[in-house]
């Protein structure tokens, strides 16, 4: 209701004509005696993606499946960039950007793994904060446990030869080369914590 009322204002200011009405302590009482009676709708609780939720999250995963590393090393990236589900994910169609696509989407090259391990530096092309994609460079240090962004990245990198540097960094089967989509991340995270006990709040 007050989105309405607010629109009906921005257009009623547009015309010239007075908006005093909208400011009358009555009209807000009006809305919150409608508030009191008609009770807040039920809202599912989710829990938070906490570093112990995303280890036992992984657990299910098998390293050695391309597959299985694809999302391994998603998430674990994810998790430690603090990265959006767009920065990471895209369509089928963004595939045909072709020389275009790393100005806007993180490829292979994205990723410098230095210091024997011990961090890596992940340039993200583009995001919500960098709309004339300068990039930026994030710095992510190894954690050495089951969920160490980097260790992840290295075991995808050495079992992801056969794509070229400027490939998509994710994708769904090598072969295949299907769009890493939001969707695909969406399901998969359900499925594990539903798998792991943790439900689909998660």
């Amino acid at each position: 209701m007050k989105l309405y009322l607010a629109g009906i204002k921005s257009y009623q200011l547009d015309l010239g004509l007075d908006c005093k009405a909208f400011s009358d302590p009555w009209l807000e009482r009006t809305i919150q005696g409608i508030k009191r009676d008609h009770n807040e709708p039920e809202r599912r609780t989710r829990i938070p993606l906490t570093r112990p939720y995303l280890l036992r999250t992984l657990a299910p995963l098998t390293p050695n499946q391309y597959d299985d590393m694809v999302i391994y090393a998603a998430f674990a990236l994810a998790f430690a960039g603090f990265l959006r589900v767009g920065e990471f994910t895209y369509q089928e169609s963004d595939l045909a950007l072709s020389q275009g696509f790393g100005k806007w989407f993180p490829t292979k090259y994205s990723i410098n793994v230095s210091g024997q391990g011990a961090k890596m530096e992940f340039t993200l092309p583009a995001s919500k904060t960098d709309p004339f994609r300068k990039g930026i460079k994030l710095t992510i240090a190894a954690t050495y446990d089951s969920g160490c962004p980097v260790l992840a990245m290295q075991k995808l990198k050495a079992i992801d030869t056969h794509r070229p540097q400027h490939a998509p960094l994710f994708c769904i089967r090598k072969l295949e080369k299907r769009a890493f989509t939001r969707d695909h991340i969406v399901r998969m995270l359900q499925q594990l914590a539903t798998a792991v006990g943790l439900g689909q709040g998660a």
